[in-house]
């Protein structure tokens, strides 16, 4: 759906209010999908959908509904529109008050963003089969078993109010995902690739690495359970800093629930919080990770410091408590990004007399929001590193760790590199990160 379409229908939602104040958000999308396993493709599906929500106020009570809308020719029935409105409008007298209610933002400007490509949106099913294809020879080849699956997209993100407010942000997206296991079942191996664009993901290579992974992983040796100077791969980094924005509401903060709570009602901004090395940030218009520029209730997002050489610089405010606070609201983190300094793996591995290399974090739960704590587990191929080699492949380990004390640990970051993260995540572009130590407390026989 193009801006113009977005525009028309949500001003078409619009017209039916009967309340003075009513948002509409809408996800227009065209999706693919391909699925295999056991070395063959399983399923497979192409998607189109018109997914709206309406959300209606009635002085300080407000109410959402939400439907996915059929779209005739670009057309969506005008009974079934006034419906969806009149019954979230309906649900709104019936909503207690709410106590944090802030009037509809009015237009605003929005930075330009370029994270649409047509060919990676609208690709073909015999485009995805034969990418996985390929994949799943390489997989063949080594005598593997490998399962994944590979997913394009176009999104068209819209947002309306009835106070003038109009953003529409079309994005596209291309994931590969594979897992290999051999034969016998006692190495696995993982690999993950995204892009704005097709044409910058490699699923031959991305199995190559899963295959290399699930074999050098084969008959783990058990390790006792400590601290160990420790490197975590790209995508392990990104499991682990997934939860990372959830700490960063300066809210949070202020009420000293969040490990970045100082003492007396403070927050850490302005603090040395990590390791030098450390700069994150956010930026809607990065080339390589581009993201829609909408922050809460259409509020704009743009390009902010998280850490800027270790030194926490923002937090982000609702609209809400910013007002509270006579704070701007923001920054919204709508991507992020992650400095490196280019070290290989290779370097880093070479560097270390004794340490542990990971391939890939999964389960991961808070534990103790003050310390920014979590649990989790290793799995797909971790390895003993000893005098700057790889010496065997070790059986999976919980953790129990704090991705800000980590942060603090870095003796070493690789170059950046997009990766998959968790779902629901922003895009994010991490290195490789090299800690003097991460916290490994059992074992675990899981494969």
């Amino acid at each position: 759906m193009t801006s113009e379409q977005a525009g028309a229908l949500t001003k078409r939602i619009l017209s039916f209010a009967q309340v003075p104040e009513v948002e509409v958000s809408g996800q227009f999308a065209r999706r693919g999908h391909l699925r295999f396993a056991r070395n063959a493709a399983s399923t497979s599906g192409e998607t189109e959908s018109a997914d709206v929500t309406v959300t209606a106020w009635k002085g300080r009570r407000k109410a959402s509904v939400s439907a996915s809308l059929s779209l005739s020719a670009g057309q969506a029935d005008d009974g079934a529109l006034r419906r969806l409105v009149g019954e979230a409008e309906a649900l709104a007298a019936l909503s207690p008050e709410d106590g944090e209610y802030l009037p509809l933002l009015g237009p605003q400007t929005y930075p330009e963003v370029n994270a649409w490509d047509r060919a990676t949106a609208e690709l073909a099913p015999a485009a995805r089969a034969k990418a996985v294809g390929e994949a799943i020879a390489v997989a063949k080849s080594r005598k593997v078993v490998a399962a994944g699956f590979f997913q394009n997209s176009g999104v068209a993100r819209a947002l309306a109010n009835s106070a003038g407010l109009f953003a529409c942000f079309p994005a596209s997206s291309v994931s590969f995902s594979i897992t290999a296991r051999t034969p016998e079942g006692t190495g696995s191996g993982f690999a993950a690739v995204r892009s704005m664009r097709v044409q910058a993901v490699d699923c031959q290579e991305a199995a190559a690495i899963a295959c290399k992974k699930a074999l050098d992983s084969r008959a783990p040796r058990e390790m006792a359970p400590g601290a160990y100077p420790t490197i975590l791969e790209p995508q392990a980094a990104a499991d682990l800093f997934a939860g990372l924005l959830f700490s960063a509401q300066a809210r949070a903060a202020d009420e000293g629930r969040s490990v970045f709570s100082a003492p007396g009602g403070k927050t850490r901004i302005g603090e040395k919080t990590f390791d030098s090395r450390v700069t994150l940030y956010t930026d809607p218009q990065h080339p390589v990770a581009a993201s829609a520029p909408l922050g809460e209730d259409g509020f704009p997002a743009a390009k902010a410091y998280l850490s800027r050489q270790g030194v926490l610089e923002n937090l982000t405010y609702s609209r809400y408590w910013a007002q509270q606070k006579g704070r701007k609201p923001g920054p919204f983190f709508v991507n992020l990004v992650m400095d490196g300094e280019g070290k290989s793996l290779a370097q880093m591995i070479g560097s270390l007399e004794r340490g542990i290399l990971l391939t890939r974090l999964w389960y991961i739960r808070a534990v103790d929001p003050q310390q920014g704590l979590v649990t989790g587990l290793t799995r797909d191929g971790s390895f003993y590193i000893e005098k700057g080699q790889i010496r065997y492949p070790i059986k999976n380990l919980r953790f129990n760790e704090s991705l800000v004390r980590i942060l603090g640990e870095v003796e070493g970051l690789g170059t950046p590199q997009r990766v998959a993260g968790g779902e629901g995540s922003v895009p994010m572009l991490l290195p490789a990160i090299q800690v003097r130590s991460f916290r490994f407390t059992s074992v675990s026989d899981a494969i």
